[in-house]
């Protein structure tokens, strides 16, 4: 009993740091967005913007100055298992595993463009609470004195479910409550440009039906 107990002490001990590590990792501030937009990021994040990326476009240390954990690969002489009819709950753990990988992403896409790592109902442009707490940090970059005169494009993205009209609409409906959102805190309207581009953008190594395109990102344009 000692020695169970001992055990989950220690394990306690070692997920609670964990937990918060990935929480604040996900959570982008209004420096990260200022790194991203202007390269001005310190040395912490001229490090982390300076990281090799992995195999599939995503870099090992992000520019929010997190680690982004992946599981080593091995290999293993076990037969694949037999595909089978996806049940709810693993629907429920793709759609997760589809958050997680799009907490993991770079908040620098490119130099002079962020991903605001934002998530939307199914077919909504609907701001959620954790949403409006993104656009909030980002309003807050956009007064920073680096950003104090620079015009932003916000651009909304969509995976390829679906119809392309449909999806042009709803990506331009996403990036317009997100600036909505920008200027109900204090941006000025002509700061903004709103563009929707619907599936046809996906991101670099994905496929259009990749989920990972669903996205708002903000692009420096002057």
């Amino acid at each position: 009993m000692r020695k169970l107990g001992l055990s989950l002490l220690v394990t306690s001990m070692v997920m609670v740091p964990y937990a918060a590590f990935s929480q604040e990792s996900a959570a982008p501030s209004a420096d990260d967005y200022v790194c991203a937009l202007t390269g001005d990021c310190g040395e912490e994040g001229q490090e982390a913007a300076a990281s090799p990326a992995t195999a599939d476009g995503e870099p090992r240390i992000s520019a929010t100055r997190g680690f982004s954990l992946s599981a080593p690969t091995t290999t293993s002489n076990r037969p694949a298992p037999k595909q089978t009819t996806p049940t709810r709950q693993t629907r429920r753990q793709q759609t997760s595993s589809a958050q997680n990988r799009r907490a993991n992403r770079p908040v620098q896409v490119a130099p002079g463009r962020a991903d605001l790592r934002l998530a939307f109902g199914n077919g909504s442009a609907a701001l959620s609470a954790a949403a409006e707490a993104q656009v909030r940090a980002f309003a807050e970059a956009l007064k920073r004195p680096q950003l104090a005169n620079v015009r932003v494009r916000i651009e909304g993205h969509t995976d390829s479910s679906g119809g392309r009209a449909i999806n042009e609409s709803l990506s331009q409906r996403r990036a317009q409550a997100v600036a909505d959102y920008l200027m109900s805190q204090g941006i000025e309207a002509n700061r903004l440009e709103v563009r929707g581009f619907g599936y046809a953008r996906p991101l670099p190594g994905k496929r259009a039906s990749d989920p990972d395109n669903r996205r708002v990102e903000a692009v420096r344009v002057s």
